[in-house]
């Protein structure tokens, strides 16, 4: 697919997809994370061709670039494209891991639903993937861009002056006005320890205060899933069914706005 370039106030978006003329059909925004294929969530276009599927790269991963990680600057580009591109339209909104942190912090009016997966609120907790960047680094050195995401996002500087510190993201989930479906996996993050694969990313911590959170439904994903839950067939299958709903509820959103 063809990126579409949309300039804002506060930077470019990369964005593909397929849009709908009729405003009838609800949309489906989606961000991945950080370091993400390059065609990573497209398969979203051919799962729901009933609707508009907008699916933006995390800012400056890829080839799209951004002057800026701040997730609240880029959480607002978002919301400029939205109120832009789809104003008086229901949108869903998708965010995998490092994208949750824009996607829940979007304020746009016509968001009706939030789906997270796999979102986290703090990095230093991260174990799998301080390792994962610190290979990633000492493979490729001169790829200077991912040494400055890693410490901008996650904190990490590589070594030899190797540190990790927390970046908080809490106040992402503040604010939030619309209800937010969360699917984590089921193979904990806690404790460090040898393992094939990733656990989940949502930590203990992180699954209590989102339990906590009056607008949140926390699901587990499928036994034996962890960060990656959408790379196993019964992950695949929920997040589908997941995104059907919210879908059928933003179709339905609408039509009781346009006649209640």
């Amino acid at each position: 697919m063809k990126h579409l370039i949309v300039t804002t106030a506060h930077g470019d978006l990369y964005a593909v997809g397929r849009i709908h003329a009729n405003k009838r059909q609800p949309v489906l925004f989606a961000m991945g994370g950080a370091w993400t294929p390059d065609d990573f969530l497209h398969e979203l276009v051919d799962w729901f061709p009933g609707v508009s599927v907008v699916v933006v790269p995390f800012p400056g991963m890829g080839d799209s670039r951004t002057t800026t990680f701040d997730v609240a600057v880029l959480a607002r580009m978002v919301d400029e494209l939205l109120e832009w591109m789809f104003a008086g339209v229901p949108v869903v909104t998708y965010g995998v891991s490092t994208g949750c942190l824009v996607t829940l912090g979007l304020r746009a009016p016509q968001i009706v639903r939030h789906v997270a997966m796999e979102p986290f609120f703090r990095t230093s907790p991260l174990w799998p993937l301080h390792i994962a960047i610190r290979d990633m680094i000492a493979a490729a050195p001169e790829r200077v861009g991912g040494a400055q995401a890693a410490e901008a996002i996650f904190g990490y500087t590589a070594p030899p002056a190797e540190r990790i510190l927390d970046r908080d993201y809490h106040q992402v989930i503040h604010g939030l006005s619309t209800q937010v479906d969360v699917i984590v996996g089921d193979i904990p993050l806690e404790p460090v320890r040898e393992i094939n694969g990733w656990p989940s990313f949502t930590s203990a911590a992180d699954r209590e205060m989102l339990a906590a959170h009056p607008l949140v439904t926390l699901r587990q994903g499928p036994a034996g899933t962890g960060h990656w839950l959408d790379r196993t067939p019964e992950g695949v299958a929920v997040i589908k069914r997941l995104l059907h709903q919210s879908l059928l509820a933003a179709a339905k959103s609408w039509k009781w706005s346009k006649t209640g």
